[in-house]
């Protein structure tokens, strides 16, 4: 894959940090939240002629920009912080490395908001267990704590209307009729 042209190479960022995926998606998201209002900022800060500042904003970008596989802004950051550093203005073609920190920001978020699938066996094994748990508890009439009930509700993928009447039953001691609606579950 061409690094200058990949806007988020999220195989090479979980290898900056030894495969932990959370750290990632925090980093990336703090990064996101960070520079959401770059563009603004540096223009601003030019504006100003605040060029140690903005040299400062630039270059911390690019830095964190390479070091989480952001390599296309990484990349065209280059110009841009030699031009506020030596020229003390924005490079005329500003405007194209405005819409990729835009686009970088909407990759990040995009990850973000995509959900985790969750590991069918993990996910089936765990759900076999607390069914298991829950039905032999219920079959020996015994006392089931609302905090033992949560879980076991919450590792089945069961309808709300579903879980709510096992744990209406339940809170009656009505252990037949929970034991029925798990066993059409």
């Amino acid at each position: 894959m061409d690094q200058l042209a990949t806007v988020l190479d999220f195989e090479f960022g979980m290898s900056q940090l030894s495969g932990n995926k959370t750290l990632l998606l925090t980093l990336l998201n703090k990064f996101s939240d960070e520079y959401r209002s770059a563009n603004d900022d540096l223009q601003r800060l030019v504006k100003e002629e605040n060029f140690d500042e903005a040299y400062s904003l630039i270059h911390t970008l690019k830095g964190v920009a390479g070091n989480l596989g952001l390599f296309a802004l990484h990349h065209a950051s280059k110009p841009v912080e030699a031009s506020v550093r030596n020229d003390k203005c924005l490079p005329d073609d500003y405007a194209s490395f405005s819409a990729l920190v835009d686009e970088t920001i909407a990759a990040v978020d995009a990850l973000s908001a995509t959900p985790e699938p969750a590991a069918p066996e993990a996910t089936s094994a765990v759900a076999t267990q607390a069914r298991e748990q829950f039905m032999a508890a219920l079959k020996a009439s015994e006392f089931i704590s609302q905090s033992t009930l949560d879980e076991w509700l919450s590792a089945l993928s069961l309808p709300p209307e579903t879980k709510q009447g096992i744990e209406d039953a339940v809170d009656e001691l009505d252990y037949d009729e929970a034991i029925a609606l798990l066993e059409k579950a």
